[in-house]
This record gives structure tokens, C-alpha cells and sequence, in this order.
């Protein structure tokens, strides 16, 4: 079963193996919304959901935060 609709390297993908287990846990669990955290993190750089640039209060609107 694939987790993703799209191809990444394991490089890319890689970070998960050095998540604190306890983190991973509660994401299994759904205690810890890794889509919610992903849109947070986007929009404090600025990104929309493709990962362009289009400004803070912009990113902060396309992703509800």
C-alpha cells in the first residue's frame, strides 16, 4: 500500500525516521494532525500548498491558520 499519491526520494522522506517515537505514536493514534501541523508550517514560511511564495497573511488564508 502506497502512503503518498506522488513520488519522493527517500531523502525527502527521510526525516520520518528521526521523528521522536512518542510523536509518531500520536499521529497513529490521530492525537496529532500531521496535516493541520504541515498547513501551520507553510504558512509561517509563506508557501502555499504547492510550496510557492505568496506572502504570510496570503499563505495564512489559503491555509486556515
Amino acid at each position: 500500500m502506497s502512503y503518498t499519491s506522488n513520488e519522493f526520494t527517500v531523502d525527502e522522506v527521510g526525516f520520518i525516521q528521526i521523528a521522536l517515537t512518542k510523536v509518531l505514536a500520536a499521529a497513529a493514534r490521530g492525537e496529532l494532525d500531521l496535516n493541520r501541523l504541515a498547513r501551520e508550517e507553510l504558512a509561517s514560511r509563506g508557501l502555499d500548498d504547492q510550496g510557492v511564495w505568496v506572502g504570510f497573511d496570503r499563505a495564512k488564508q489559503i491555509h486556515n491558520v
